[in-house]
């Protein structure tokens, strides 16, 4: 019996703590059941980056790097000079991120725990789960800054408007995407699809770091709006279906605050 209420407490744990994918969820659980709480490697990696296996994820970061420095190149026509140091920047954050990964990661990789210590690693974790949802690049990062240092003026407008339609063409798509899980649960018409992408676009924001909480991010701000506009566009029966994604998103607002994603 204790046992299994223990079992039942890591599992809530992870769910409220951690919002990960569903085979994060099972290795939590199975963890639980055991007498002790092994933590091996394969299980440190699917917390930190959903996968089990920490290589691509590094392989991403660094494919990130370049990528970012070419398209700041392709608007602001960088010097060599400038290239070198923004490419700097972005891979010293790269090392750095990846420093703090392998330090914790040698702390916990196949050591066994008591089952009321899963709590307190879940949180020591999270700290890098943050920091890989956000964007090892993010806006306070080395290479963020490097980038407002070295560009010149000019370079800088060029580049900050790039940016703005990089996120309101990323964004729309979040915005079509949500609507397509919504409609999984309601059947709408061509005619009300267009509308809502037309309201979404208009009343909500991007999130302040694209992750894997985008969805929830539009979902909330779409429970939020007010009710006469959402009648405007659904009948009462497709509004009465909708209502368990919208409490279910705003049951996530805590863990969205948390996460610093939502928008201000």
């Amino acid at each position: 019996m204790h046992a299994r209420v223990l079992q039942a407490v890591a599992f809530l744990v992870a769910v409220v703590i951690c919002p990960l994918s569903v085979a994060a969820f099972e290795l939590v659980w199975e963890q639980a059941a055991q007498p002790g709480f092994v933590v091996s490697a394969a299980q440190f990696d699917q917390w930190v980056f959903n996968a089990n296996d920490s290589s691509q994820a590094f392989s991403q970061l660094d494919s990130q790097v370049k990528l970012r420095v070419e398209a700041i190149d392709r608007v602001s026509k960088l010097s060599e000079g400038q290239k070198r140091k923004i490419q700097l920047a972005g891979f010293r954050d790269v090392k750095r991120f990846r420093d703090r990964y392998e330090a914790m990661k040698r702390k916990y990789e196949n050591t066994t725990h008591p089952q009321n210590d899963v709590n307190k690693i879940y949180q020591e974790i999270q700290t890098l789960q943050t920091e890989w949802r956000s964007g090892v690049l993010g806006d306070s990062s080395l290479f963020a800054k490097v980038v407002r240092t070295v560009l010149e003026p000019e370079q800088s407008e060029t580049s900050d408007q790039a940016e703005v339609e990089r996120k309101k063409f990323y964004f729309a798509a979040k915005v079509e995407a949500t609507i397509a899980t919504l409609e999984n649960s309601v059947a709408i018409t061509s005619a009300q699809r267009a509308e809502l992408q037309k309201l979404l676009l208009a009343e909500t924001r991007p999130p302040k770091e694209f992750g894997q909480y985008d969805h929830y991010v539009v979902l909330l701000q779409a429970a939020r709006l007010p009710k006469q506009k959402l009648r405007a566009i659904f009948d009462e029966s497709q509004l009465e279906a909708l209502k368990p994604l919208f409490e279910q998103a705003a049951g996530l607002e805590p863990t969205l605050k948390q996460q610093g994603v939502l928008p201000d």
